[in-house]
């Protein structure tokens, strides 16, 4: 009987994704066996000190509630009690302080109750509720009947809590979400690695494991970061330092102090000894963020940290012996400022052993969807928003067809606008289809903006324009003229019509 009771009852939870769908058709089984009036489930918030009713089912009507009851410090201390039992027979609730004080805000008239308790990862995580509103009605076969029911309404219950967007409520099922999500996007927690990013991600398999230098290179907020994250996870050296370093955000005066470290008095103000950010590295990674914005006697000092894997602190004479990776990263060209003098040669080829290029998100328009629900979900955490605010497919179109001239970040930016606007949803984008006149796309598909508001009322000849232009062409491809890259496909012409130009404007 046991057996037929458990399989039937069964079945009826698991009869709906709806909480209370489920529940009412669980409770229409079950009281055909036990004297019941209804049947609540509620979970236990620790970090908002209350209880939080989920659903409710009796003869007349079964609902998903949303009701918190806040209680006292000694309840959370009742609940939080290892040894309390699984499940538990109060035939007069009075005699139990916790629903004597909870069970009344939901059921005015229940007198007798049967708690069977929820676990997640040995962390009680709620209770499922069979009253009734006589005293005296339950007896020990009645727990013996529905014990074996915990873990099934534990796992209803996590999911309907996902679908609530409030497991962060919860600890123990918080790291659950947390890696589901990370299963659902990649093992790297990179979003499009399966999609947009996956030529890259490949890249990265399969430079990792080695110890050889990496130079990425895109444009600005396109997610360098996040790549030279996934790189040094995937290398030997994770669990090791990984240091990160804006070289343009250090002052010049300040780069040899904060790259190499100093001595004690070796300036004055240096009171103690500091390690650099290449000691605090040692044994595993340093990420070198805009590299290209090192003035060219930094560059120096760099290239012969490279060549001979040690360094000497400001004011030292000991050399530092350095086991260290090196991944660098830059949105300018640095090829043609090696053509410019602005950017060491040498330092170029030592970098650049293994370049990778970061799309631009225009360019991955595939991984939008993907990176608009992995940042909405990241902001509502942030902002504690109970419901992750929706999006319509109309305003998805909008983000999808926006240029991103800002890339990733502007992304993180836009969203965050629009929730702080419009936290509870729909989000609205209709700002972004704005000011879209002096967008230009390329033949390679590329979004160039092209802004005349920036240019004064005084106008130059056309010809002394194009001339400046395709000075700026021939900077940008290193000199090149003909060829994949060069820049007569860059500005979309015949590299003989281009050729002509140059020699009509003295160019060549």
């Amino acid at each position: 009987m046991k057996k037929q009771f458990y399989y039937q009852a069964t079945q009826c939870l698991c009869s709906s994704l709806s909480l209370e769908n489920a529940l009412q058709n669980y409770y229409e089984y079950v009281k055909q066996h036990l004297p019941i009036d209804g049947i609540f489930l509620n979970i236990y918030r620790p970090e908002h000190g209350d209880i939080q009713f989920l659903a409710h089912a009796n003869d007349s009507h079964a609902s998903a509630i949303d009701k918190q009851v806040k209680i006292s410090p000694e309840m959370e201390e009742v609940l939080q009690q290892n040894d309390r039992p699984i499940i538990r027979i109060i035939n007069d609730i009075h005699l139990d302080k916790v629903t004597h004080f909870v069970a009344p805000h939901l059921v005015p008239d229940i007198q007798s109750v049967i708690l069977l308790r929820m676990m997640s990862s040995n962390t009680h995580l709620g209770v499922v509720g069979f009253y009734s509103k006589k005293i005296g009605q339950f007896k020990p076969l009645h727990a013996d009947l529905i014990e074996p029911h915990k873990d099934t309404f534990s796992l209803i219950t996590a999911f309907n809590l996902r679908g609530r967007n409030l497991l962060r409520a919860n600890r123990a099922l918080s790291q659950e979400n947390v890696n589901l999500k990370r299963a659902i996007f990649s093992a790297d927690g990179v979003v499009g690695s399966e999609a947009g990013l996956k030529k890259v991600m490949e890249k990265v398999a399969a430079i990792a494991p080695l110890n050889t230098s990496v130079l990425m290179q895109g444009e600005t907020g396109c997610g360098k970061e996040v790549i030279a994250n996934a790189i040094h996870a995937k290398s030997n050296r994770t669990g090791k330092p990984f240091i990160k370093v804006n070289c343009g955000a250090i002052p010049e005066s300040l780069i040899d102090s904060e790259l190499f470290g100093y001595e004690k008095g070796a300036f004055t103000g240096a009171e103690t000894r500091k390690a650099g950010y290449f000691e605090q590295a040692n044994g595993g990674t340093i990420f070198l963020d805009e590299i290209g914005e090192l003035p060219l006697s930094a560059q120096v000092r760099l290239l012969r940290v490279l060549q001979n894997s040690s360094i000497t602190r400001v004011g030292g004479y000991e050399s530092i012996e350095l086991n260290i990776r090196v991944i660098a990263a830059t949105h300018r060209n640095l090829q043609a400022m090696v053509h410019e003098k602005t950017f060491r040669e040498d330092l170029w080829y030592r970098l650049a052993v293994f370049p990778i290029e970061i799309p631009a998100l225009r360019q991955r328009r595939c991984d939008i969807p993907l990176l608009v629900q992995h940042f909405i979900e990241n902001l509502a955490a942030k902002f504690n928003l109970e419901k992750l605010p929706r999006v319509t497919p109309e305003q998805l179109n909008v983000l999808n067809h926006y240029s991103w001239p800002g890339n990733v970040r502007e992304l993180i930016n836009v969203l965050e606008r629009a929730i702080i606007q419009q936290p509870h949803g729909p989000l609205n984008f209709d700002l972004l289809q704005m000011g879209t006149e002096d967008q230009v796309v390329n033949q390679v598909g590329q979004t160039i903006i092209i802004d005349p508001s920036h240019a004064s009322d005084k106008l130059v000849p056309l010809d002394t324009m194009i001339s400046k232009y395709i000075g700026h062409a021939m900077r940008i491809t290193g000199g090149k003229l003909y060829g994949p890259g060069g820049a007569a496909e860059l500005l979309d012409i015949n590299p003989n019509t281009l050729k002509s130009k140059m020699k009509k404007l003295g160019l060549c």
